[in-house]
């Protein structure tokens, strides 16, 4: 039976919406790309979960490519776990794992595990057998799929039923961490709950990642080591770029709407008060706007007095 292809969410913003989008667009493959990948940890994947859900399931990604009036749609090369079982008839597969990360020492592109039942075995002839169906596999083929076919693709299948992509980042995301932690499961005759129940038997462990983990890392993997994800992120900087960080201003609204004023921060200025012992009344040191008691002072930008709270740490 054919899969479903999802209805596209529509993303709808305002002119104005679409830099700060892209901004967090960005940020989030920027921290999939600042990950090792070679060893991940299992917070760094959980972590790296919720990222994708936000990118591929809610189709932050997509809208970023539309916004950024890129051409075409997005394309990921990944392992092909359909193409790697071929013909293998699929009541023989037990489970398999799609994978493809490049962890230290433990990975794998293409974990399967095939059953085939005693009856359909001529003769007690198992090694004709398993020869046969052997040569069935594609072990570790890969193809580019478009990010649509990518998050709709097999990252598990057991026997007729496949997990696709993203509902492996889903279920990570929302009952093992990623998100939230929920260990309720709908019923084995439920689509969700079957595929939850699956996950659940984790049936292998690379590098002390469970299955499902492991496959967070790989589509992570296969989304930022893609040429369009990096030209995505160029065209990200040429559009909305970063504005440069100016950590010695606060900047504040007058009200709660407005322009943003910012001033420098010298280390003294004219104050109501003395905060730090052995400042002198009159006197207010830079520390002292993370202090705890209630300051004032004339600000550079006009000669309105502004209220600030803290208290000191001399």
């Amino acid at each position: 039976m054919a899969r479903k292809k999802p209805r596209k969410k529509v993303i709808k913003l305002s002119e104005a919406e679409v830099p700060e989008f892209l901004r967090i667009v960005y940020d989030d493959l920027a921290f999939l790309r600042s990950l090792d990948f070679s060893a991940p940890s299992r917070t760094e994947v959980r972590f790296s979960s919720s990222v994708l859900r936000r990118l591929l399931h809610e189709h932050m990604l997509d809208a970023a490519w539309t916004f950024s009036n890129m051409e075409g749609e997005p394309r990921v090369e990944a392992v092909d776990l359909d193409a790697l079982l071929g013909d293998v008839p699929r009541r023989y597969v037990h489970y398999a794992y799609a994978g493809g990360a490049h962890t230290q020492g433990a990975q794998h592109a293409g974990h399967v595990l095939l059953v085939v039942p005693r009856d359909e075995v001529t003769d007690g002839d198992y090694a004709a057998v398993t020869k046969a169906v052997s040569e069935k596999l594609r072990p570790g083929v890969r193809r580019e799929f478009t990010l649509r076919e990518f998050c709709t693709s097999p990252s598990v299948v057991s026997g007729s039923a496949a997990v696709s992509r993203v509902d492996v980042v889903r279920y990570v995301a929302n009952k093992l961490g990623g998100v939230h932690w929920d260990n309720r499961r709908q019923a084995w005759t439920s689509h969700q709950g079957s595929r939850h129940r699956l996950l659940d038997e984790q049936h292998i462990v690379v590098r002390g990642l469970p299955g499902a983990l492991f496959e967070i890392v790989s589509i992570a993997e296969a989304v930022v080591a893609a040429p369009d994800t990096g030209r995505l992120m160029e065209k990200i900087d040429q559009e909305a770029p970063e504005p440069t960080p100016v950590v010695e201003v606060l900047q504040f609204r007058e009200g709660r709407t407005g322009e943003i004023r910012g001033s420098n921060l010298p280390s003294e200025k004219s104050a109501t008060q003395s905060c730090c012992p052995g400042t002198a009344p009159g006197r207010l040191t830079d520390h002292c706007l993370t202090s705890d008691l209630l300051l004032t002072w004339v600000d550079v930008v006009g000669s309105a007095s502004y209220l600030f709270a803290g208290g000191p740490h001399c």
